[in-house]
């Protein structure tokens, strides 16, 4: 599937279809930048005591991506997985990915981007993330958002709330902007609007249920290089900060930005519930989207798509 692109007509009529509170997150990451090169096939150890790596030199040049990156971990339940996925650029060869805390993380060659998918084994707060290319290396910091399996539960039941998107139900502050394109919003429906946003599966996911987007995921592959400060800032403030770029083809900016505040999600508890949900997401690729903060699009890495 390709992601929609709308004008500022099809936008109107993608607003009327979207919930009161908004719709859910943006197709946006954060990264590092640059690098140049390619991504690198993981085939190295699950943790940096590996006798059989060579000594390295930290680089420069080398960078992953992304830095820093950020995850969670259910400490009372084993129900939950938390993965990462990372690529390194700026280098030619075979990466070789290893942990400070072995017993914190494990490594997965990741076939669809060439780098690896890291798995979470305890709520460590900060461990270093050094990928090697020959005798070349650099390092990067995972950190990690300590729960219960209650968080993960409270966010699970709004991202799947199944509120639909309700035509008229959406935030007063995109009318006028829309009425000077000569676009004018109906009312609510008779029954009124509900008082949840609607669930987040109907702008995003493989499958999304409310119509108007294709594949627009926010899984770890776009989000992890997002603090958990600036995920709460996108679903409630509807903000973006330097801390990654937007993606202009779904929506401009300039509405999403109006519409996407889920104001039924006001509590702290709500908030980590929502991220830490947001964190357990299998990652997945965005086809065309912003992978590891954009750098599919650029073609600096595949996507295996």
């Amino acid at each position: 599937m390709r992601r929609a692109r709308f004008g500022v007509g099809v936008v109107g009529a993608v607003l009327l279809g979207v919930g009161g509170a908004a719709c859910a997150l943006a197709a946006c990451s954060s990264s590092n930048g640059g690098g140049g090169g390619t991504g690198f096939n993981d085939s190295g150890p699950a943790s940096g005591d590996d006798s059989s790596t060579p000594t390295c030199t930290t680089s420069s040049t080398l960078q992953i991506h992304f830095a820093p990156m950020y995850s969670a971990f259910v400490t009372d339940s084993t129900a939950q997985t938390f993965q990462v996925p990372a690529v390194v650029t700026g280098g030619t060869g075979t990466a070789t990915w290893s942990a400070s805390d072995a017993t914190a993380v494990t490594f997965a060659a990741d076939p669809t981007s060439g780098g690896t998918i890291m798995t979470l084994k305890s709520a460590t707060p900060t461990i270093t993330i050094t990928a090697q290319v020959g005798t070349l290396c650099t390092s990067t910091t995972l950190n990690v958002t300590s729960a219960v399996e209650a968080d993960w539960a409270a966010g699970n039941a709004r991202y799947n709330n199944g509120v639909p998107l309700y035509p008229g139900c959406i935030d007063s502050k995109v009318a006028p902007t829309l009425a000077d394109s000569g676009i004018v919003i109906p009312g609510p429906p008779e029954a009124g609007c509900p008082d949840a946003g609607p669930a987040c599966t109907g702008c995003h996911g493989s499958n999304p249920t409310g119509g108007f987007f294709t594949g627009v995921q926010h899984t770890p592959e776009q989000t992890a290089g997002f603090t958990d400060q600036q995920l709460i800032d996108i679903f409630v403030n509807g903000v973006v900060d330097d801390g990654g770029p937007y993606s202009e083809s779904i929506v401009p900016y300039q509405y999403w930005t109006l519409f996407h505040t889920w104001s039924d999600i006001d509590t702290p508890e709500a908030q980590k519930g929502m991220v830490v949900y947001l964190r357990s997401l299998t990652p997945a690729v965005e086809q065309g989207g912003l992978n590891f903060g954009g750098l599919a699009d650029a073609g600096i890495v595949t996507t295996g798509q």
